[in-house]
């Protein structure tokens, strides 16, 4: 049976202070990583991570919000064209959202500053969690000074510096979530159900994903707790339960939708793991929560916490607080050992662990300092701790540094060769033609910079998006000795130079000496700027054109509409058997379903192509026209 909180915030107002004092804290912990107030506000993107691509689909998905009210658009400025879905990529989501609400598309000021209230919402989102298990005030704000450390320590950067933004703003719901769910069996209440669905709401639009994980948490607590409420109960969880996936629908379902685009690996079929190498060693089990003081100690303090916490007539949130932290640790686990579970990054879970942690061990905390002698004053110390790292600038980086705390600068803005890169675009080349770019290892600061280049250029690239991108799309593209998956020792010149051709390639970007080399060999390609790190723009010598049968003039390609004008068909060269022969023109571009051209009397065809997955567009017409526009809006 589970007892009713006391000593909350409305007995106990003045602790309201407390979580002004952890937000102002929180505040000068992360000032440090945006590189202070001048960094935050200026148009430098950070470009550490896949935070280049999010800021680059968020302006393209708020955009297209802002015409219709969806986020899925079609970019030709990318791999020849390809469908921006909620499948790929999913963690663009804070981006649109932060750039709708600016109001200016492209903005990397919008991201910075949404980034930043995420941050600030920290300490607030544990005191509340904490109040939903029942922690006092004064233990709730120790949840949310041990929240603001486990936020900055090395396992939960990691995710910030990559991008991870949707996870963790799903996590970090996922806590509030949990916490509360154990109130709602002892308080079912207006406020507890509004606190469940808000968070519910927030954590289906962050990452579906982690929201359905939850799914065996929430069938067990229904099936333990159900039995002893009425139907008002039942009715209350059960809107819970399906307000947020009603509310996030208008994008779920194109979520569910384009899940077809995924390109699945062969590890998709890969053996569970044994016993042994799941279950580890202790120091490896240990290196998933984080060093000390704020990782493993703090899963272990969360462990006692728990069993105090049951002892103490509650038992409802310890028990949930343990199922949820063993099932987010064995998908951690997995994520470690287990291919399928490895390449979406599911040992990221682990973290969870570790902030799930800070509600026991608060709970903990507090229970102790009841006993000891000047308890508030230790109170008042932790509750000051962050903002006393946060603001003492030199004078307190040991404090920093032996509580792990990590809040050195993220990576900001392109160095001197990338911008010397992206003005050597900008005028060696055209847009009647895209650039190939070899696709680099995701390591490093600042590898998926290239996901920016059309902001900057205003021209369209074949690979630059994304290394790792695992859809359909990603195909075609130059990486690892590699073009369109084929190594570039086995293409002879005259079918790269047509690969150039069915692509409209002008012009090609290598990074590594090995695909240099081989571009070199063809007579018909010459290096025109060489940079940096043997990175060098080669041109090849063709006449560019993004019609490949039929002629027309290239007016307009963005993700609204692709515009033709003077457009002249030819004979198809796939004649279909009739007695006067199709007039067609093909466009380097791929094909999408739902595509459709004005005026109606045109017809949208496939154009296969034996080498690539995605055919290009054909339109099959009676004769010349002076105008054709391509748009698709996802019907």
């Amino acid at each position: 049976m589970d007892s009713s909180p006391a000593d909350g915030f409305r007995a106990k107002p003045g602790w309201l202070l407390a979580v002004l004092v952890l937000t102002v804290g929180q505040a000068g912990l992360s000032l440090p990583v945006f590189g202070g107030w001048a960094s935050l506000l200026d148009s430098r993107p950070i470009v550490a991570g896949r935070h280049p691509l999010h800021l680059y689909h968020g302006s393209l998905g708020s955009e297209t919000f802002r015409q219709r009210y969806a986020t899925a658009c079609f970019d030709p400025n990318f791999q020849a064209g390809y469908p921006k879905t909620p499948v790929f990529d999913g963690g663009c989501r804070p981006a649109e959202l932060f750039l709708t609400i600016s109001g200016k598309g492209y903005d990397p000021a919008a991201y910075k500053i949404g980034l930043f209230i995420c941050c600030l919402l920290v300490p607030g989102a544990f005191v509340l969690a904490g109040r939903g298990i029942g922690l006092s005030a004064p233990g709730a704000c120790l949840a949310g000074a041990f929240g603001c450390g486990v936020w900055w320590s090395a396992p939960v950067r990691a995710m910030f510096d990559a991008g991870d933004s949707d996870l963790l703003l799903a996590g970090m719901s996922a806590i509030i979530f949990i916490s509360w769910l154990s109130r709602y069996n002892w308080e079912p209440g207006i406020t507890t159900w509004l606190i469940l669905s808000g968070t519910a709401i927030i954590g289906w639009y962050a990452h579906p994903v982690v929201w359905l994980g939850l799914a065996p948490v929430l069938g067990s607590y229904y099936l333990a707790v159900a039995p002893r409420h009425g139907p008002g109960w039942h009715l209350g969880l059960f809107g819970i339960s399906s307000v947020g996936i009603a509310l996030n629908m208008w994008w779920i379902w194109d979520w569910a939708k384009f899940w077809w685009l995924r390109q699945p690996s062969v590890d998709d079929v890969a053996p569970l793991p044994n016993w042994g190498a799941l279950l580890d060693s202790w120091d490896g089990n240990g290196q998933l929560f984080g060093p000390a003081p704020l990782g493993w100690p703090m899963v272990v303090a969360g462990l006692f916490g728990c069993v105090w916490f049951a002892r103490a007539n509650r038992k409802t949130a310890p028990a949930l607080l343990v199922l949820t932290g063993l099932l987010a640790f064995c998908i951690a686990r997995l994520g470690q050992t287990w291919p399928p579970l490895a390449n979406g990054g599911a040992e990221r879970a682990a973290p969870l662990v570790a902030a799930l942690a800070v509600l026991p061990a608060a709970w903990m905390a507090q229970t102790i300092g009841k006993t000891l002698p000047y308890r508030s004053i230790l109170l008042l110390i932790i509750v000051l701790l962050p903002a006393i790292a946060g603001w003492g600038g030199y004078a307190t980086g040991p404090l920093r540094y032996s509580l792990g705390l990590r809040t050195e600068p993220i990576a900001m803005g392109l160095n001197i060769e990338q911008e010397k890169l992206v003005k050597e675009i900008a005028a060696r080349t055209t847009r009647e033609g895209r650039i190939l770019i070899e696709d680099g290892p995701s390591i490093g600061t600042s590898w998926n910079w290239t996901a920016l280049l059309p902001m900057y250029t205003e021209r369209a690239f074949l690979g630059g998006l994304d290394p790792d991108a695992r859809f359909e799309h990603a195909f075609c593209g130059l990486r690892s000795d590699r073009m369109n998956g084929k190594l570039l020792a086995e293409w002879t010149d005259a079918e790269m130079l047509e690969c150039c051709r069915r692509y409209n390639i002008g012009w090609v970007v290598c990074r590594t000496n090995t695909t240099a080399e081989r571009w070199r060999k063809v007579a018909s390609v010459r290096a025109i700027s060489q940079f940096g790190e043997g990175i060098i723009l080669f041109q090849i010598e063709r006449d560019c054109s993004f019609v490949l049968v039929g002629s027309a003039k290239w007016e307009q390609a963005d993700r609204k509409k692709v515009v033709l004008t003077d457009v002249i068909p030819a004979d198809s060269p796939h004649p279909d058997g009739g007695p006067v022969p199709a007039k067609v023109i093909v466009i380097s571009l791929h094909y999408q379903a739902g595509l459709r051209v004005s005026p109606n009397v045109v017809t949208v065809e496939r154009d296969p192509d034996p080498f690539d997955p995605i055919p290009m567009i054909r339109l099959r017409m009676n004769g010349p026209m002076s105008r054709l526009v391509i748009s698709w809006e996802n019907p």
